[in-house]
């Protein structure tokens, strides 16, 4: 199964955008999540397996912050390991 990486999404009646920049941050990582923009972006130039992960991983960051589990939402081995187990299940599934 594919995942597809959407160019927007609604949580809770909000409408987020969904941008693959050659640039995502400063620091250059491969994504990044905003509530206060509602954005998700997503490197361009990773693969896409990698784009998919880091899409999921920043979308667990949006559910949380959302959900106000802030405390999850900034332990980032939890959203790593959390955002990479949904990604094997969804691409995985039959």
């Amino acid at each position: 199964m594919d995942i597809v990486i959407p160019k927007k999404f609604k949580i809770f009646g909000l409408t987020y955008k969904v941008t693959q920049p050659h640039k995502v941050d400063k620091e250059d990582n491969w994504g990044e999540h905003s509530i206060q923009h509602k954005r998700i972006k997503v490197k361009k130039s990773l693969n896409k397996e990698q784009k998919e992960i880091t899409y999921l991983h920043e979308l667990v960051h949006t559910v949380l912050d959302n959900l106000e589990y802030n405390e999850l939402s900034s332990n980032e081995v939890f959203v790593e390991r959390f955002s990479k187990a949904l990604h094997q299940i969804l691409t995985t599934s039959e």
